[in-house]
């Protein structure tokens, strides 16, 4: 009955709206305070990059639907949001597999695979809540839930893999200490 009553869903979406962007704002200082490290290594700069696009892509989604407009534009705009976010996402990965002379990783395979599928599964969810077919609003607010939780653990895996590497860094330049 709710699936594409934007009024019903204000408050939760204003919840996720407040928290990305909170989110979004911390990672970018955490992520200041090691950017000449993540600048220069090639698998934490494209990941440093997807955490704050997936971020933002909650915020720019809940933003959406808190904007007062018929079923039919909100679709509309959360499919062209997730196809541009696609194809700047899908830009920038291609760009930094070329720099990296096309090497993969599982983990990055897993980590790019599962924000495909959630952005291509938004594109779809935009798509229903245009022509009111599907889970509307509810399948929407799962998206922004999984996605944000998502791209926490990212960037936990992100902040601790960078620490550990400027750890391991700074002890092999030091040596041994005399205790």
């Amino acid at each position: 009955m709710y699936a594409y009553q934007t009024e019903q869903w204000h408050d939760f979406f204003l919840a996720t709206a407040g928290a990305a962007a909170a989110l979004t704002g911390l990672l970018f200082v955490a992520l200041s305070l090691h950017i000449r490290y993540i600048v220069t290594d090639p698998i934490y700069r494209p990941l440093a990059r997807g955490n704050l696009g997936g971020l933002v892509m909650v915020l720019m989604l809940s933003l959406l639907v808190l904007a007062r407009q018929p079923a039919l534009w909100l679709g509309v705009e959360v499919a062209a949001a997730c196809l541009l976010y696609l194809v700047v996402a899908g830009g920038h990965q291609l760009y930094s597999l070329q720099r990296t002379r096309w090497r993969l990783t599982w983990s990055g395979l897993i980590r790019s695979g599962t924000g495909y599928v959630l952005t291509m599964a938004g594109v779809i969810n935009g798509l229903g809540l245009a022509f009111r077919t599907g889970p509307g609003l509810y399948l929407l607010a799962v998206l922004i839930l999984l996605t944000t939780l998502w791209n926490l653990w990212d960037a936990w895996n992100l902040l601790v893999g960078v620490a550990d590497e400027e750890i391991a860094k700074s002890s092999a330049t030091e040596g041994p200490r005399d205790e």
